[in-house]
C-alpha cells in the first residue's frame, strides 16, 4: 500500500523535446535524488505553470524527468525549448 505524502519543491526547466523511448516532450530535475530521497522512478502530484498533473518522475542523467503531455503543452502555451515553472506538491510511497 503506497501513502502520499506533502512535497513542497519548485523548480525551472526548459522544455526538452524527443526525451525516452516515446519522445516525449519533458522538464529535468537535476537535484531530484536529494528532493525525493530516490533514483528511481516516482509518482508524484505537480503543477506546470499553474496546471495541475499526476505524473511519473522517470530517472534520467542522475536527476529526474517530468514528462509534460502535449494537452498540458497546449494548456500553458508552451512546447520543447521553452522554460515552465513546476512546484511538486505530492509523491507517492
Amino acid at each position: 500500500m503506497t501513502t502520499a505524502q506533502p512535497l513542497d519543491h519548485s523548480f525551472t526547466s526548459v522544455l526538452q523535446g524527443d526525451m525516452g523511448p516515446n519522445k516525449w516532450t519533458c522538464a529535468i530535475m537535476t537535484d531530484s535524488h536529494a528532493v525525493l530521497g530516490t533514483g528511481k522512478a516516482i509518482k508524484v502530484v505537480a503543477t506546470v505553470d499553474g496546471e495541475t498533473i499526476s505524473t511519473s518522475m522517470l530517472p534520467h542523467k542522475g536527476g529526474h524527468m517530468l514528462a509534460i503531455k502535449k494537452s498540458v503543452q497546449d494548456a500553458i502555451g508552451k512546447h520543447a525549448g521553452d522554460t515552465v515553472s513546476v512546484h511538486l506538491t505530492q509523491r507517492e510511497g
